[in-house]
């Protein structure tokens, strides 16, 4: 039997859905399969039709979830729920309910998004190995996974997007470069115009630094997964490292399976 559950990821910029399936005897190694996905700016109104849609042509379909590092966001869009789609998504935010071992500070100060990550690479990386994440979005995190599958913490650096309006907003003449204009194709190291001298300073700048922080956080015979909007543009350049484009989104889900299940 497959069943069916809508996440939903509320971030600063921009919210995340998708509409997950699984089979009832999913096996450890398989994260749940995005079906239907949608992405927008996270003062936009969620595609409510669409989701209607995505309702009627599934079945077994579970509570929804919704959680983020935005909670006005999530508390808005709990507000302007429809009464139409089912109950209102019950938000996960007790990092204390969450299936993994937190090994930092203070646990509940930890970004959401950083830990559904660190749940949904413990389904993925190799047995004793452990894991490095680096999630490129409004900021670029760079998190370890023991090889027990505990967080033990990492790094926080601005992302490609936030880096490129800093130089635009706090200069007097610097254009702004978009992500998508970073994506075009790899930056040449030697920018022979302003635009090319930003592209390779905000390309090169932030794989270096996430290249140095990998270096010296873990060995390395480590299992390193990328994920994020801008993180397909950093993969390709990060040896043996895999592209996971839906990490925190799964993550979600599996915390809401196990947290069910752990209290029927």
């Amino acid at each position: 039997m497959i069943q069916h559950r809508l996440a939903i990821d509320v971030g600063n910029t921009r919210v995340k859905l998708g509409l997950f399936a699984w089979p009832s005897s999913r096996k450890h190694g398989e994260l749940p399969a995005c079906v239907e996905r949608a992405s927008l700016l996270a003062d936009e109104a969620l595609p409510w039709a669409a989701l209607a849609q995505w309702q009627s042509t599934t079945t077994n379909w579970l509570p929804s979830v919704i959680a983020g590092s935005n909670p006005s966001g999530v508390e808005r869009l709990k507000a302007d729920w429809p009464s139409s789609l089912g109950p209102v998504p019950r938000a996960i935010a007790n990092s204390e309910e969450f299936p993994l071992l937190i090994h930092v500070d203070e646990p509940r100060r930890v970004g959401i998004d950083r830990l559904l990550n660190a749940v949904a690479v413990n389904e993925l990386r190799s047995e004793n190995h452990p894991a490095v994440i680096v999630d490129s979005g409004t900021a670029t995190t760079v998190d370890v996974v023991s090889a027990d599958g505990a967080f033990e913490g990492g790094a926080i650096l601005p992302g490609l997007a936030l880096s490129a309006k800093a130089l635009h907003e706090y200069t007097a003449l610097l254009p702004l470069v978009s992500v998508p204009e970073l994506g075009q194709a790899t930056p040449e190291p030697l920018g022979r115009n302003t635009r090319a001298a930003i592209r390779s300073g905000l390309f090169w700048g932030q794989l270096g630094a996430v290249k140095e922080l990998i270096q010296r956080q873990v060995a390395a015979d480590v299992d390193i997964f990328v994920t994020g909007g801008g993180g397909a543009l950093l993969a390709e350049h990060l040896p043996r490292s895999r592209f996971e484009s839906h990490l925190p989104l799964q993550g979600l889900v599996l915390v809401a399976n196990f947290q069910e299940s752990s209290h029927p």
